[in-house]
């Protein structure tokens, strides 16, 4: 009975199923009747990607022709968005099977790109109101001519207007509001890399970050012909075509506009995806796109790229851009070992554990005496030559490719978006947190001022990063200062060098840093010296660094620390700013940690890595925390009772580890004693030795044994003579 039970609720599900199936087959018709045919019009040019594979329809509605499939990451330009049966779905320009179409995606299926690049176009007649709410009556928060670059940040639409959410930056004012979309083009076609000047072809661009200043513009494509005028990054430019490695580029700045030309590498062009073309794709404010990520990363060897994908994951404002030296990594790691180029901070030589162990100093010659455990001060009192695998781990990039650390590499170049607070939360903490007040020997007056406002003046005078000369300051002379900074040491009363330069390494460097300050031997007045109050050392010394390192190519901390791609070829491995081998991982903390507190992180900013060749297949790695390396003796010395046995063979040297030595058949046993050259070496193999019988020989070995566990052995041979 169970089982008829059963036969007869089967059949019947399947009568409803078979006539709910010829309902669902009888309902298109009708669905065809009640969606109604929805279009919208192209107001708006905007990237998007395609988050799946999708239909790409004709109209509106799931019910409509299909040109074909989408493929999932497909980029397509948006023209504008409207709604059917409660659905949204994009109006979209896309290319399928090789032809560019216009339709209608879901936009379930489609995901909007965010911070697109932009800039205000020709619709413009003069300034561009952006406005606190997405309407006309709203309040403007700044108006910005045409040609200003912006970043659009989101799409607003309004009683069928599109508003775009930006953000802009303009006469030193960042603001984020609205405008709308009709004065905003988000990027055109790249050129035809055949365009000639006098064609049609017209494409956008813009100064980019690899400016230090300005850029000049040409009157011919050479850079021994005229200047016609001087542009400041993120400038946007007209590309008229391209003559070698030139763009013609026709630019309106202050008024006046140009028709020159200007060098390739220092314009972006903005292409319809609002990136930019030839694999450096960019928003306006520098955002990289995982697609031209990937292009760029194609310049890293394999062992940089796992980290630079979590930071580009993290931080897709930043720009890694790959510096080939062009430089062996051994033949690298031999130059910059050489005694005294590199040095580092330890107080272990001195008898106190504090800083670098000695297993980081360098034992070679000129660094360190084995016969007298002495190493050689390069500079202060505890300032010491570092070795070689040392040295390799601070130059080798892939050891800082991290959040904290990358920030040696980050360009030195001045912006305007630098600003006053950052530099004040650097100098907190320090003797320069607030105002100096000296008696100018020079001007013969009392000169007041705070610090903040000199670095920032330094910066813009020299176009040097404000923050980085501040991180400079601070790591040359320390937060207390030194008497570099006082304005006190003897025979320089009233000078000042908060920079350090010229204090070279050796005898009173302070004093060879003050008398350059002063104006040296020839009492010179470049850079402002003599340098008689802090404002002129820290705004003068900031010049010469400009431009004797930032433009002289060492446009990073690491570059200025490790000379390895110079402009002048004789400088390579010389015209180093500072010895400190960790100078660049400090700096870069100091600067990492203000931008931190400053909520700047994910700001754009453009990293300058080294790339070397015949790396190793791993980063370097620091040598073990170890003791003191020197295990040799000072003295071996045998005796016979309390008469000491002479005749030793060589005369002993604490590198000699081999001797020989005859004495009378009537000693039948020698004392052996033996003093180590380093106090923290220990020795085994002394006391009394019983000898062989006469005409015999005897061998002593003596071991001395170094704090780090290396050990010596001594060999002395006594033959007891037959007489």
């Amino acid at each position: 009975m169970e089982y008829n039970r059963k036969e007869r609720i089967r059949k019947k599900t399947i009568k409803y199923f078979v006539i709910l199936l010829i309902g669902i087959l009888l309902v298109p018709a009708m669905g065809m009747k009640a969606e109604a045919a929805t279009t919208c019009k192209s107001l708006i040019s905007y990237p998007g990607t395609t988050t799946a594979q999708v239909n790409f329809r004709k109209k509106a509605g799931t019910n409509y022709k299909s040109y074909g499939m989408l493929q999932k990451n497909q980029s397509v330009t948006i023209l504008g968005w409207c709604t059917n049966k409660n659905v949204k779905w994009y109006k979209c320009k896309a290319k399928i099977n090789g032809k560019n179409k216009t339709g209608y995606i879901s936009s379930a299926y489609v995901q909007m790109k965010s911070n697109v690049a932009a800039y205000v176009n020709d619709k413009v007649t003069s300034t561009l109101n952006v406005r606190k709410k997405a309407k006309t009556s709203a309040k403007v928060l700044i108006r910005v001519p045409k040609g200003t670059v912006v970043t659009i940040r989101g799409v607003v639409k309004k009683s069928s207007k599109y508003w775009y959410k930006v953000k802009v930056t303009y006469n030193k004012k960042t603001k984020t509001g609205y405008v709308l979309s009709t004065y905003i083009t988000t990027g055109v076609n790249a050129p035809d890399n055949t365009a000639t000047p006098g064609t049609d072809t017209t494409v956008s661009g813009y100064v980019n970050d690899k400016v230090t200043s300005t850029l000049n513009v040409r009157n011919a494509a050479s850079t021994q012909s005229p200047i016609l005028i001087s542009i400041p990054t993120k400038t946007v430019v007209s590309v008229l075509g391209t003559s070698g490695d030139w763009y013609k580029i026709k630019v309106t700045y202050n008024g006046k506009t140009v028709t020159g030309y200007a060098y390739k590498t220092y314009i972006t062009l903005i292409t319809e995806s609002g990136g930019t073309d030839s694999g450096n794709d960019t928003t306006g404010d520098n955002t990289v796109t995982d697609q031209s990520f990937e292009v760029l990363l194609a310049n890293f060897p394999e062992s940089y790229k796992a980290s630079l994908r979590s930071l580009h994951a993290t931080y897709p404002n930043w720009r890694f851009v790959a510096v080939d030296t062009g430089l062996d990594w051994a033949t690298v790691i031999q130059n910059e070992s050489v005694v005294g180029r590199n040095v580092i901070q330890s107080n272990y030589p001195r008898g106190t554990a504090s800083l670098a162990p000695f297993s980081y100093l360098s034992t070679e010659s000129g660094a360190y005496n084995w016969g007298t455990d002495k190493y050689v001060v390069k500079d202060g009192v505890n300032w010491y030559s570092a070795n070689s695998q040392v040295v390799a781990y601070y130059m080798d990039p892939r050891n800082f490719l991290n959040s904290t650390d990358i920030f040696q590499f980050e360009a030195l170049a001045y912006d305007d978006s630098q600003n006053a607070t950052v530099v004040q939360n650097i100098l907190n903490n320090t003797f320069m947190s607030g105002d100096y007040n000296v008696y100018d020997s020079a001007d013969k007056k009392n000169v007041t001022g705070s610090y903040r406002q000199a670095f920032m003046d330094a910066g813009k005078t020299a176009v040097a990063n404000p923050y980085f000369l501040a991180t400079r300051v601070k790591q040359e002379v320390g937060s207390n200062g030194s008497n570099a900074t006082s304005g006190t040491y003897a025979g320089y009363e009233g000078i000042y060098n908060f920079y350090n330069i010229g204090a070279f390494d050796g005898t009173d460097a302070v004093a060879k840093g003050l008398q350059w300050a002063k104006g040296g031997a020839s009492n010179a007045t470049t850079y402002g010296r003599p340098w008689t109050n802090p404002y002129k050392s820290i705004v003068g010394g900031a010049q010469y660094i400009a431009k004797n390192y930032i433009n002289q190519g060492q446009n990073t901390l690491y570059f200025q620390k490790f000379n390895v791609k110079p402009l002048d070829p004789s400088d390579l491995y010389l015209h180093q700013y500072m010895t400190n081998v960790q100078a660049p991982y400090s700096e870069g903390r100091t600067t990492r940690n203000a931008y931190n507190t400053m909520g700047i992180l994910s700001d754009a900013m453009v990293f300058y890595i080294p790339v070397y060749s015949n790396m190793p297949a791993t980063a370097c790695q620091l040598p073990a925390a170890t003791g003191n390396p020197n295990p040799y003796l000072k003295s071996i010395k045998l005796y016979n009772g309390e008469t000491e046995i002479t005749g030793l063979t060589p005369t002993f040297a604490y590198n000699q580890f081999e001797y020989t030595v005859v004495v009378p058949a009537n000693v039948a046993t020698v004392s052996v004693k033996a003093t180590a050259v380093s106090g923290y070496a220990s020795v085994t193999g002394t006391g009394n030795v019983t000898l062989k019988a006469a005409g015999k020989t005897t061998t002593i070995k003596v071991v001395g044994t170094a704090q780090n566990g290396t050990t010596q052995t001594y060999t002395i041979k006594v033959t007891r003579n037959t007489q």
